[in-house]
């Protein structure tokens, strides 16, 4: 959609001068959005700028301080997601909030079921589905249970599940932060194929490559104020960061190291018949050691097998120059070697539980005396590390499921670094972290390594290991096959290597 276009379409949502607090915190600063049908408008931030309460108010979960609205050029005031829903506004969330044991079709007509004489006509029911999936994704059956699907299909039901309702207006709310490059591109497609048939699109996102393939127009929000809006055409990625965290661009990455030390980790011949083959290397102290391959490639199935979360068939670790023997998850531990594992909800925190619970649950040596758990030890150490790695809004004894993505992060990381690990395995540290948390992990994970450990991280992000690490090696089908500088290293040459053309100048 060209800017003459954008001047004599009447917006398909228009949102003016909107606040809105929570206690006495004020979230909204007279905010302005608007958006058209057939258009993507991504609403970017740092977690906390207001995008997602933002939204919430249009889709009617939350109601504004002041300001006004108008949708389908009609002033409009949802009291409820129910009144919105029914007036043409969904939104898709994160969370998925589907039915593991019902069928696609049962979980995408959810509350729409097709009833013929009083009972649900399942036939009807799964023509429906069937119409909708051969449109938006074929690969899927109607029949199939939801539990068995992957992550990337579960969160295209979830979308369907909101276009049901056949919506003019959607709103996607963090669709692919819990999914990899490849599985997110099922996501966009979906997208792009919604906005074909002329639906009015809002995204919210922190992956600028996925706001750059599917948006026609980008707005910043910082700090619940509308800083800056650009047609995505004229705008680069470096002036949208730079209106995001409010700071020149420099500051993202630490400086590297200066200057690394004597070995500290070696893996010397890991093999794994299904995952990884033949593989070696080391990290010295003070080094940050990347590890980049495509969905695949044996990266955290490897990472997990030298932690011992799984077995590999043969290999051998070395710890300071001695062989070690780890037979299970605690000899790793105690041997001096972490492990933050690349999903954070379903493998790292126990969202039921506290803050302090979660900081404290690997330090629970520390924190006791004569085999009896000493209650203040634990408040003082939880309390301690919420201070360093400034994790914000956290309430020692709040659920930390209700903490930002970025503050999670910090949490489950500050858990590891309490134990004094010598090194340390980040499976990506900053999925589904928006700019400014994500520079402050780079920060503490530098800090880390310049005390004189080691740091291995796992990413899927080619711009974070070369703005992080002092070398990265680079996986495919299981093998090593590259090494490069992070000083040096191109996202070309990784992505030649990652795909396997070896034939890539190796400068390192």
């Amino acid at each position: 959609m060209n800017s003459s276009e954008n001047s004599v379409v009447p917006p398909l949502l228009e949102m003016r001068l909107i606040r809105h607090r929570f206690g006495e915190s004020l979230v909204l600063r007279d905010a302005c959005l608007d958006l058209r049908a057939g258009e993507v408008h991504a609403l970017v931030g740092e977690n906390g700028a207001g995008k997602s309460t933002l939204m919430r108010i249009a889709a009617g979960l939350f109601s504004p301080e002041s300001g006004t609205m108008t949708f389908l050029g009609r002033a409009f005031s949802p009291k409820s997601p129910g009144e919105a829903l029914r007036a043409g506004i969904a939104m898709s969330h994160q969370e998925l909030s589907l039915a593991a044991d019902l069928t696609v079709a049962e979980n995408i007509l959810a509350g729409l079921e097709p009833c013929r004489a009083g009972f649900i006509d399942r036939k009807a029911m799964r023509q429906r589905v069937a119409a909708m999936l051969e449109e938006f994704c074929p690969a899927l059956h109607p029949d199939e249970p939801v539990g068995s699907l992957g992550a990337s299909y579960r969160q295209v039901v979830e979308i369907l599940k909101t276009l049901a309702w056949e919506p003019k207006l959607v709103i996607f709310d963090e669709p692919t932060s819990s999914l990899d490059s490849r599985e997110a591109e099922l996501v966009l497609e979906t997208i792009l194929k919604l906005k074909a048939r002329s639906a009015g699109i809002v995204f919210v996102s922190h992956r600028m490559d996925e706001i750059f393939r599917v948006s026609d127009r980008i707005t910043a929000l910082r700090d619940g104020e509308v800083v800056a809006s650009w047609r995505a055409a004229d705008v680069s990625r470096d002036e949208v960061l730079r209106a995001i965290i409010g700071r020149d661009l420099s500051q993202l990455y630490p400086a590297r190291a200066a200057q690394v030390e004597e070995e500290l980790l070696r893996i010397e011949d890991f093999n794994n018949s299904r995952h990884f083959h033949n593989i070696n290397f080391s990290v010295r102290r003070k080094e940050i050691l990347g590890f980049c391959g495509l969905v695949g490639a044996g990266r955290t199935e490897l990472m997990r097998a030298i932690f011992q979360a799984d077995r590999a068939d043969s290999g051998r670790v070395f710890l300071e120059g001695r062989p070690q023997q780890f037979r299970s998850l605690g000899d790793a531990i105690n041997a001096g070697l972490a492990y933050v594992p690349e999903d954070r909800k379903q493998l790292g925190l126990f969202l039921e539980q506290s803050v302090a619970d979660n900081l404290t649950c690997a330090s629970l040596k520390q924190c006791s005396s004569r085999g009896m758990l000493r209650a203040g030890a634990c408040r003082d150490l939880a309390a301690e590390y919420c201070r360093r790695f400034r994790i914000a809004g956290a309430n020692l004894w709040r659920d930390v499921r209700f903490l930002s993505g970025g503050n999670q992060q910090k949490v489950l990381l500050a858990r590891w670094l309490a134990i004094g690990p010598k090194a340390l395995i980040v499976d990506e540290p900053t999925r589904g972290v928006d700019i400014g948390a994500k520079a402050a992990i780079h920060g503490l994970l530098r800090e880390f390594a310049e005390a004189g450990n080691g740091l291995i991280v796992v990413s899927s992000e080619m711009p974070e290991l070369i703005g992080l690490c002092d070398r990265i090696l680079v996986m495919h089908e299981g093998r090593i096959v590259g090494e490069v500088a992070g000083c040096h290293a191109t996202e070309q040459e990784l992505i030649c290597l990652a795909t396997g053309h070896t034939g890539s100048p190796n400068r390192n």
